[in-house]
């Protein structure tokens, strides 16, 4: 609740189901999600449910942390939308629209890191955000100090026969250099 210095408390239950959405269209069973009640305590029955396709080994509290994120995400939300504009946008594309939806969001990260080292909050707990390995080598695409010979390290798609819609002068571009990105675990909870 907004405004609550107190733990809040509830009482959950979680049971392995199949969510059924016409599956008389299907030959194979859907898979099992998790469905996580609450019952607060005083409440005649269960006030809220959860179907969630966490793994099957995740940890109750976890899931009931996980599902109880969704207000942290509408405040975010609503933050995002009264502090830094995200509902001013007036236009009509997508690329603008991700443009400014990326500017909002950067603005929004950069004030909750400030906000920390406002008293009472104390010292800033925020770790600084490391920066990207690009190799010594590198050098930007139609940089001046771009190194004009070829590297046959990099990968190239020399079929450039068939492709008439480049033109007869068409020049080819370095390549991107790789980053390694860690694998996430996906996972979906709806209310």
């Amino acid at each position: 609740r907004q405004g609550t210095n107190e733990k809040l408390t509830s009482r959950f239950a979680r049971v392995r189901v199949r969510a059924a959405h016409r599956d008389y269209w299907q030959t194979t069973r859907r898979a099992q999600e998790w469905l996580l009640i609450e019952w607060p305590k005083g409440e005649d029955q269960p006030t809220k449910y959860w179907l969630s396709t966490l793994p099957e080994d995740v940890a109750f509290r976890t899931l009931v942390e996980t599902a109880k994120l969704r207000w942290r995400i509408e405040r975010d939300y609503q933050d995002l939308k009264q502090e830094v504009g995200l509902g001013h946008f007036e236009g009509r594309g997508w690329r603008g629209f991700h443009h400014h939806a990326t500017m909002c969001i950067a603005a929004y990260g950069f004030l909750i890191s400030e906000r920390e080292t406002i008293p009472p909050s104390g010292a800033r707990r925020a770790r600084p955000i490391p920066l990207n390995r690009i190799p010594a080598d590198y050098r930007p695409r139609g940089s001046a100090a771009a190194d004009p010979t070829s590297h046959s390290k990099f990968d190239r798609d020399d079929a450039t026969a068939a492709r008439t819609w480049a033109g007869p002068n068409a020049v080819e571009m370095s390549l991107l250099c790789d980053q390694v990105r860690p694998l996430h675990r996906s996972s979906f909870v709806t209310q």
